[in-house]
């Protein structure tokens, strides 16, 4: 059966491009008139949002993991609610792609690729398009959190910053600030742009917000202390979320180890290289987006390896990982986190094990 959906999963990236035009195909005879109406922009953007469809389930298909489409799926739905575009839009894009699998490729990945499909058109129907929010009164931290991402996201980066610093210096500990101001805040960027409620330009500004005020609160995390851990840690390919895994890495400074962040968008081969380098004891990487758990996969197969990092802990984290908690294992990894205070504790027992 791993074999069965691991074929199918790398005959689908092989093929994306040609099944995301053969699936436009059979949208265009579904609904005539449709292709017309189409600027190029929006042709391109149906291209891509397809080609999307195909990734996101080869990677379900090579985890072995139906929650990871399924929660593909649900995200868009919510996605298109919230634009108002209508919901059969979806389901028959879905059902596009699996038709246009079973026409152009082998018998093997269009049972494989119809059997997730499916699964997720099934449970369509009672996806609930309402998303909580990350912010509730009853949360620590609450009334600062909310301050903070209103000044965030009308871009007043001054009154950002000064309601966190003022905070800090009261005597609020900033690993506290970390937990229940920037991460949920974070999320709730997320959640107000999937939603419709901001644009792309405030949240990547209000994200900017926190990686300056975050680097402002350095005089309290970094020390000159001897320390004896290192931890390295990357966002794998060309994953750009890298917020999560900046703050995890602050952590690990904050707990006496040295760190080495290696940010977004890192090669392989100089995660390796710089886990080598750095003689590091851990080994963070993270992965928002599922069609990076490859990567993931790879880059642990090479550490592995080669001798100089064959022993190093590897731990992993971001939003594919909390969809389906037994991930990490498959990828290889010694462990996996939540959150920034989960991925300390584990890393500490990483090491001392």
């Amino acid at each position: 059966m791993r074999e069965a959906s691991v074929h199918a999963s790398e005959t689908l990236i092989a093929s994306v491009n040609r099944i995301a035009e053969s699936a436009l195909q059979l949208q265009w005879r579904r609904w005539p008139g449709l292709r017309e109406s189409f600027s190029e922009p929006q042709y391109l953007n149906a291209i891509k949002d397809t080609r999307y469809h195909i990734q996101f389930l080869a990677s379900a298909l090579w985890a072995g993991e139906q929650a990871l489409y399924d929660d593909y799926v649900r995200w868009v739905k919510v996605l298109f609610e919230n634009l108002s575009l209508p919901a059969e839009w979806l389901s028959c894009s879905l059902e596009d792609v699996r038709d246009a699998i079973a026409n152009e490729l082998d018998t093997e990945t269009a049972v494989q690729s119809t059997a997730v499909i499916n699964r997720s058109l099934d449970a369509l129907s009672t996806v609930d398009v309402a998303i909580p929010t990350y912010i509730t009164p009853d949360q620590p931290l609450s009334a600062l959190a909310i301050r903070y991402l209103g000044a965030a996201l009308s871009g007043d980066r001054h009154g950002a910053s000064r309601s966190i610093l003022d905070a800090v210096s009261s005597g609020t500990p900033v690993r506290d600030v970390y937990t229940h101001v920037f991460q949920p805040a974070q999320l709730e960027l997320g959640r107000l742009w999937q939603l419709n409620r901001i644009s792309v330009a405030q949240e990547h500004c209000a994200t900017a917000i926190t990686e300056l005020v975050m680097s402002q609160l350095y005089g309290e995390i970094f020390t000159a202390e001897i320390k004896d851990r290192m931890l390295v840690a990357a966002c794998v390919g060309e994953e750009l979320h890298e917020m999560g895994l900046r703050m995890v890495t602050d952590f690990f400074e904050m707990d006496k180890w040295n760190t080495h962040y290696l940010g977004a968008n890192m090669p392989a081969a100089s995660i390796v290289e710089t886990t080598a380098e750095r003689q590091a004891d851990v080994l963070a990487l993270s992965a928002t987006m599922s069609y990076h758990i490859r990567e993931v996969a790879e880059i642990i197969r090479m550490l592995r390896t080669d001798e100089r990092t064959s022993d190093v802990k590897v731990l992993v984290g971001g939003y594919t990982f909390n969809t389906a908690p037994t991930l990490w294992k498959r990828v290889g990894a010694d462990g996996f986190a939540r959150s920034a205070q989960a991925a300390l504790e584990i890393g500490r027992r990483l090491v001392a094990s």
